[in-house]
């Protein structure tokens, strides 16, 4: 197990022997690449990794990461592809355009990579397990450590993720490779764009998929966090339920919020659809749901919610705004809620059996 410790400092390798390769080359812009297929095993043999040394101005790669390479690894060894090539530079490499192959001398240090260590390490990983897959490469040519650094940094900095929320609501295509938490997290995201769709829905134009939210909206990536819990096949509060049901449970949910807090609920800038505010009620969600259900005969209608929140009609939750941000704050706000809830749905409970006495 210690190859999965993080690691540090420059890693050189030497190629005892020069290597052939067959290989594509062109030209970008006065820079000459080839790209080629090779075995993991042997990549790894020879390419050297350039990171960096703490407290020393050298290297320019970041800490091998133990836990990303096993998850490479697991994931070559269930096989699966990897798809995405291996940037890496090859100083001293010439190509032949007669026969049609990159020829790598022996030494020390012949080649760097750019990008991709932990996808390499975690294809090293799985060949040492039985699992020696070929992976796409991309070789830059003649250029020194300069360019390689250029290239790191344009590689890092500039590369955008895929929202979180588009990753969501692909996870649909992918039946045969769903966790429970997948299944909880697709749940999620079809309930969030069901309800965003529907224009009689009080999430209509509430819930943003591909842009940043703005004032009275949350993210769909928010949504999922929050909801995903609730739905998860194994241990949801909601999991007994169909898809519809859940979609009109929270419908009923914030409608009722709408109904006994539209003082609130008018803002442009709604506590209600802030990220700590979303949270907090959400929080107390599972509270309210039991609630509901025991003192109205299983029902969950709009009419049933307002009736539990209505005795805090006056709440205030101008205070949640000091909480800062975070799950702390959710929970700090969540509890504010459920404690005043509580206390009244308590005491209606007493005044009820004074008046039966």
């Amino acid at each position: 197990m210690a190859r999965l410790a993080k690691v540090t400092g420059k890693q050189s390798r030497r190629l005892a022997t020069a290597l052939q390769v067959k290989a594509i080359s062109f030209v970008q812009n006065d820079v000459q690449l080839c790209a080629f297929a090779m075995d993991a095993s042997v990549l790894w043999s020879f390419v050297s990794i350039n990171r960096m040394i703490e407290d020393k101005e050298q290297g320019y790669q970041r800490t091998l990461s133990g836990s990303r390479v096993k998850a490479v690894a697991d994931y070559i060894e269930a096989g699966h592809p990897i798809t995405t090539s291996i940037l890496i530079s090859l100083p001293k490499a010439t190509y032949s355009a007669k026969t049609e192959k990159l020829s790598i001398p022996a030494g020390k240090d012949v080649g760097w990579v750019i990008d991709g260590q932990h996808r390499l390490a975690g294809a090293h990983l799985a060949a040492e397990h039985g699992s020696d897959i070929p992976l796409s490469v991309v070789a830059v040519l003649g250029q020194e450590v300069d360019f390689e650094i250029e290239q790191f940094i344009t590689v890092n900095r500039e590369a955008k993720g895929v929202p979180t929320a588009i990753v969501y609501e692909l996870l649909k295509h992918l039946p045969s490779r769903k966790k429970p938490s997948d299944v909880a997290a697709e749940i999620s995201a079809e309930l969030g764009s069901a309800l965003r769709k529907d224009p009689d829905s009080v999430f209509s134009n509430r819930i943003v998929v591909t842009t940043s939210p703005g004032p009275g909206q949350v993210s769909l990536t928010n949504f999922v966090r929050k909801v995903s819990p609730l739905v998860h096949p194994e241990r949801g509060l909601l999991n007994i339920y169909t898809f519809e049901e859940q979609k009109a449970i929270l419908e009923n949910y914030f409608r009722a919020l709408k109904i006994v807090f539209p003082g609130e609920w008018s803002k442009a800038k709604t506590i209600f659809f802030q990220t700590v505010g979303f949270g907090a009620l959400f929080n107390v969600f599972d509270y309210v749901f039991k609630e509901t259900l025991q003192r109205s005969k299983a029902s969950f209608a709009v009419e049933d919610v307002v009736k539990i929140f209505k005795p805090i009609a006056h709440f205030e939750f101008a205070s949640w705004n000091s909480y800062g941000s975070g799950s702390k704050a959710e929970i700090e706000a969540g509890n504010d809620l459920r404690v005043d809830l509580q206390r009244s749905l308590t005491a209606g409970a007493d005044k009820a059996r004074i008046r039966l006495a």
